[in-house]
Formats: C-alpha cells, structure tokens, sequence
C-alpha cells in the first residue's frame, strides 16, 4: 500500500481498519457502499497530502477481502484474519497498488520519475482482467494519481469504461482538478477532509506519544493524521514542518518591506522547491490563524466562546490577510506567475504590530 507523500518508509499505523482519526464523512461513505452491496467499480479519493487517503483505501480493501465468518458489519475488516494481515502487509495476491516509488522500483532501469507512466498503466490494465484468487474481487490501487499526463489517463480510461465486473480501483490524488473529466466522471468522489487539531492530538496520544509532543506535532500537521503519525516516529519530518513554522512566524512578523523580499526569494526559487514554497505559505496561514483567534478573544482551537476582551477591528484585518492568503495558494495551483502572488498576498497581510497586541 502506498504511504502518503513525504512519510514513505515510515509505520503510519501500525494497526489495520478504518483510522480513528480519519474523516468520518468519508469513512461513512466508504461503509455504507459496503454495507448495501453498492460498492462502486471505481473511486476517486482525493485529499492533502498526509490526510490519509491510502490509509481509508487500505481500510476498503481489508473490509472486502476480509474472510471472517463472525462479521456482524461487513463494513468492519477483522484486522485478525489472513487476508486482512496480508493486505496491511500489501501482500494479498487480490490487491495491488502503484505509485511513483514503485514505479521507480519496478523499472529496468530506476530513475526519479516524476510522473506515472502508461507503461504502468498498461500493467495495472493486465492485472485488473485476472480472475481473483482468494477474495470477491480484485483491488486496484493507484497512488500518485495526479502525476499521470494525458496518455497515461487515456489508457486508464480503457479500464474504467469498461471495467471487469469483479474489480474495484481506486485512485488516490492530492489534486482531482488534475485528472482528466472523462476520468473523473467515471469515478465515485470521495473527498477526504482534514481533522481538527483535537481530534489528531487525542489520536496521537492514544498511540502513546507524549502530551506535550502530540500537541505540537497536531499543530503542525495541518489536520492530515497519517503525517502526524508518521512525523511521530520520523524526526527528519517533523523537523522540516518545525523550520516551515518557523520561517512562516518570521515572515509574517517582519516589517512589510522584508516581507516582500522574501515574497521575491520564495517565487524565484518556486520553480526548484514548490512543495517547501506552498508549506511556508500555509504555515503562514496557520499563525495568521492563530493571530486572528487572539485577536477575537477565542482560544487558539478555535473552540471557546468569543470574550469580551477581543478586537473584532483586528480580527477582521487579519482575516482578510488569511483569505489573501488562501488566494494565494490557489493562484499558484492556477500557475499564475508565483512572484506575483505571493507579493499580492503580503501587501494583504496586516501590520505586524496588529499581530503582536
């Protein structure tokens, strides 16, 4: 089973079923297919990065290749059983998955790609119209879905328009406006929401992380559970959302000159680092967040009652540089030039002295 992006490697969850901390809604989607025998050929399970999309894919092909007999919800994989074993440990001969890793890892002659090929596609065709082994049907799982250019999703449309009745594949993507819409179309959406701080902070200490520790790393994960777990045990990854945090809290407090020098810096250097470019700019939404609480009198979760002491003129001005800063991240998505955005972005952004008060 794939691992979301920048956690490959690491142990995301030791423990097979539906994630505690997952998005219900999405998880609730998934069971009712299930539960009425509506399970669809085909789903499109879109999400952030390291919100745990591979983990509720897993969860899916556990509850359909799961041989328990005692099952009261056919929904709910065992988590003991054989099949439900080989399926954490991806060795179920009825599931199989793909992306950029094993892609890389599969290929004659390795190398860093940086897109799914059709050449994958193709094998993923061929393994799709065999028979299933052990289990009802066959399940297919593809990671990475986004990076797939034009010819690789027209050879996966081959297989979605007209799929063997007895698989089910799952695409899993960070950005579904990147699929082609004859693609989507044919696939059930499952968006996959982020968690609120409490929910992967309670997760990550019922794992038996550190209450301290857990705060910080929830605070950092921006609502995605399988990177809070996965940066539990993986200092190198929580380290680098530590230096984002940090810089972001730098630039958001700096005069607004040197905030446009570095809005200059980041959009020259978004070309070579984009994803180290789009984290500083959402840590930066997440201590302009922060400062917007304050300045309203709320609790830093969002979750306390207004007081009375707040500044609702701040708060306001604040938001306003949050939702700059939201646009922002859309317009690089878009691709409009990066420099420009996100000098929009801080000439939006309030004076710091707003921020500190």
């Amino acid at each position: 089973m794939a691992r979301p992006r920048g956690t490959r490697g690491t142990d995301v969850r030791p423990e097979g079923g539906w994630p505690d901390w997952g998005d219900p809604q999405a998880i609730r989607q998934l069971q009712e297919a299930m539960r009425g025998g509506q399970v669809a050929h085909a789903y499109l399970i879109s999400g952030p990065a390291g919100v745990g999309k591979a983990e509720l894919a897993r969860a899916l092909a556990q509850a359909i290749c799961c041989t328990a007999t005692d099952r009261d919800d056919p929904a709910i994989p065992c988590g003991d059983c054989r099949a439900c074993r080989n399926v954490l440990r991806g060795a179920h001969p009825d599931v199989e998955s793909i992306d950029l890793a094993t892609q890389a890892a599969l290929a004659e002659r390795p190398a860093r790609g940086m897109n799914l090929g059709i050449d994958a596609v193709r094998r993923l065709r061929a393994s799709a119209a065999l028979l299933p082994l052990e289990a009802e049907r066959r399940v297919v799982i593809i990671d990475d879905a986004e990076t797939m250019l034009e010819p690789a999703q027209q050879a996966l449309l081959k297989l979605l328009e007209e799929p063997p009745p007895f698989v089910v594949l799952i695409l899993l993507t960070d950005e579904p406006e990147a699929m082609l819409t004859t693609v989507r179309s044919r696939c059930r959406p499952v968006v996959v929401r982020p968690m609120p701080e409490r929910t992967v902070r309670e997760s990550l200490m019922r794992q038996g992380v550190e209450p301290e520790l857990a705060a910080e790393i929830a605070r950092l994960s921006r609502g995605c559970g399988a990177w809070a777990r996965a940066a539990a045990t993986d200092k190198k990854l929580l380290q680098a959302r530590r230096d984002e945090w940090e810089r972001a809290q730098s630039w958001v407090a700096a005069p607004p000159y040197d905030r446009l020098v570095t809005a200059y810096r980041l959009g020259e250097e978004f070309g070579k680092r984009r994803a180290g470019a789009v984290g500083v700019v959402q840590a930066a939404i997440q201590v302009l967040r922060l400062a917007m609480l304050r300045a309203a009198g709320a609790g830093e979760s969002g979750d306390d009652d207004l007081a009375a002491s707040g500044d609702p003129g701040t708060a306001v001005a604040i938001g306003r540089g949050v939702s700059a800063s939201m646009q922002c991240l859309r317009d690089l998505d878009a691709n409009v030039r990066p420099r420009l955005a996100l000098e929009a972005m801080v000439l939006a952004w309030p004076n710091p002295e707003s921020l500190s008060s």
